[in-house]
């Protein structure tokens, strides 16, 4: 049997990776250098994407903010119609797989001449990599349809370019090219015990993603995943404001997954987990393997920095909306509504 083209992009995320780091240690790195240097000596950083694109830029806004630097992450389309007068005296960084999302084209002309433009896109020819003032490219491989290698490529690609204002991007390059093997195992293993997800995904009930920091964008990633691969519902939250109300809907039909990794919050939301679990709810932890995880249904990556967790944090997500499209007998990788590109803001 034919493997459909999102598990060939699942798997092949190691490789794509691996062009990513190779352009960035390259060609590339002049290009992270020149925005690092703006970036730095900002008085205000604006971020801003769409979909996949913005959540892959959640762990770039904390990482500056941790440095110091007034950063904020706004939808494209919310700072398109609401909020681009903010961008006065700013930096603004416009990231977009395609770099023509038609909420990047109307911002680009808005924007344009007004602030600096750092774009961040895998297609080198696009609008927004040929009207930015800085262009980077992400040098991702494509993917069929689902951002599975672009969303990874660009993460990767934040994360290079937050070492870079932190000038530790040497050191990162060297660190992350050891660590790509590790996400070869981890897609490998996902992949062979794909069935263990069942038991959380057969209760027929919204999947509630709950994590904090850096892992608010693996949130926010994997419920686009359910929603795009599996057309299932799923609900993101912040861990914290979970416990403020919602957690009164936990009962045995509760379907949870909980991001712990290494850092300032895991052993508030390793709490949180038990909890949920001493609830009757069924719920699944995304983290480190360690003593205070024992007993919980761990998905395990490994230690890294809550910085670049996320890299890792996808790969269960990316397998758990791909079981799930399968028990619900769905076409994989299919999409029934939304272009690959959207040119419109009025219909599909």
């Amino acid at each position: 049997m034919k493997t459909p083209p999102l598990v060939q992009d699942i798997q092949s995320q190691p490789d794509s990776l691996s062009d990513v780091l190779k352009h960035h240690s390259g060609v590339g790195q002049d290009e992270l250098l020149r925005a690092a240097g703006i970036l730095s000596s900002a008085k205000r950083v604006i971020i801003t994407g769409m979909g996949a694109s913005m959540f892959a830029c959640v762990a770039l806004e904390y990482k500056l903010c941790s440095l110091g630097i007034r950063a904020s992450l706004i939808e494209a389309g919310e700072l398109l119609h609401y909020q681009h007068e903010a961008c006065n005296d700013s930096v603004t960084i416009v990231v977009s797989r395609s770099g023509e999302s038609v909420e990047v084209e109307k911002l680009l002309k808005l924007l344009k001449s007004r602030v600096p433009i750092i774009g961040v896109s895998n297609n080198p020819g696009s609008l927004l990599a040929t009207t930015s003032d800085i262009s980077i490219h992400i040098c991702s491989r494509p993917d069929e349809m689902i951002a599975i290698q672009t969303y990874t490529g660009t993460v990767l690609t934040l994360h290079l370019l937050s070492a870079a204002v932190d000038r530790s991007l040497s050191a990162e390059l060297s660190h992350i090219d050891s660590v790509l093997n590790e996400l070869a195992g981890l897609i490998e293993h996902e992949l062979k015990d794909i069935v263990s997800w069942d038991e959380l995904l057969n209760l027929n009930s919204p999947v509630y993603l709950l994590g904090r920091g850096p892992s608010y964008g693996s949130v926010l990633e994997g419920t686009l995943l359910f929603h795009e691969t599996a057309k299932a519902p799923a609900v993101g939250m912040y861990a914290a404001s979970f416990r403020h109300g919602p957690v009164e809907m936990v009962d045995s039909r509760f379907a949870g997954i909980v991001f712990a990794p290494a850092g300032r919050t895991r052993e508030l939301n390793v709490g949180l987990a038990r909890d949920l679990i001493r609830f009757g709810g069924k719920v699944r932890v995304i983290g480190p393997r360690g003593p205070d995880v024992d007993g919980i249904g761990l998905r395990r990556i490994p230690e890294i920095s809550e910085s670049l967790a996320p890299l890792f944090e996808v790969v269960p997500l990316q397998c758990a909306a791909l079981r799930l499209a399968k028990l619900r007998g769905l076409e994989i990788g299919a999409f029934r509504y939304t272009p690959q590109v959207t040119r419109s803001e009025l219909t599909l």
